[in-house]
């Protein structure tokens, strides 16, 4: 079937770059936080995650939250974060080449992503994303998950784009590396292509350029 939007997934699909991955290097001066940064974000403070993606949280508020428990420099962790998102990278240099092959056969590419503030903030601009993308959908913007539906199963996420750009959820593809909890997705009508991890990205939109042209 011929897609008119291909919406891609960011971590674990698009990029595997990690908040303060930088210090996960065992040589980094500074590697001995990064352990303390991820028990704590991961354990006592997961129950904030969620309410992070969906706006109720910035991430000056994650951080010193973060430095309260692991008992660090507040200033020290927001300075590494920033540069950590900043310094993001693309699981792959071709994604862009294939993108470009898709969008010059009239697919629109668009990431569709639950994520923070930081990543509006600094990755998009870092990375000069809204240039290679012809939108970006972040569940921090939106207010909402992507498994966020209504009583009737409307996507509380895609619907406002679809209804903007007058599609239905049958003519989109969405390629993630998440389940598709309950099958909410799909039976909303969205296709959606799991992938095992960020190294099947490059395959999938591969065939999907194929199969446009």
């Amino acid at each position: 079937m011929r897609y008119k939007t291909v919406f891609i997934d960011w971590n674990g699909t698009l990029s595997d770059s990690k908040f303060w991955g930088h210090l996960e290097d065992k040589t980094h001066p500074k590697h001995h936080i990064f352990e303390k940064i991820e028990d704590s974000l991961f354990g006592s403070l997961k129950h904030l995650i969620k309410p992070w993606m969906r706006g109720e949280q910035t991430s000056e508020q994650i951080v010193h939250q973060i430095a309260k428990v692991a008992d660090l420099n507040k200033e020290e962790l927001i300075s590494e974060f920033i540069e950590s998102c900043k310094s993001m990278k693309l699981v792959s240099d071709r994604i862009f080449e294939i993108t470009k092959q898709l969008q010059s056969q009239g697919v629109k590419v668009v990431v569709a992503t639950d994520n923070m503030d930081s990543f509006t903030r600094w990755t998009i601009p870092a990375l000069k994303l809204e240039t290679m993308f012809d939108n970006i959908l972040n569940s921090y913007d939106l207010g909402v998950l992507k498994g966020d539906f209504d009583d009737k199963g409307e996507s509380l996420f895609f619907n406002w784009y679809l209804a903007d750009h007058e599609l239905s959820p049958t003519e989109c593809v969405l390629i993630d590396d998440s389940e598709d909890k309950d099958g909410k997705i799909q039976g909303y009508g969205i296709n959606y292509r799991k992938i095992k991890d960020s190294s099947e990205l490059e395959s999938v939109l591969g065939d999907l350029a194929q199969l446009e042209s």
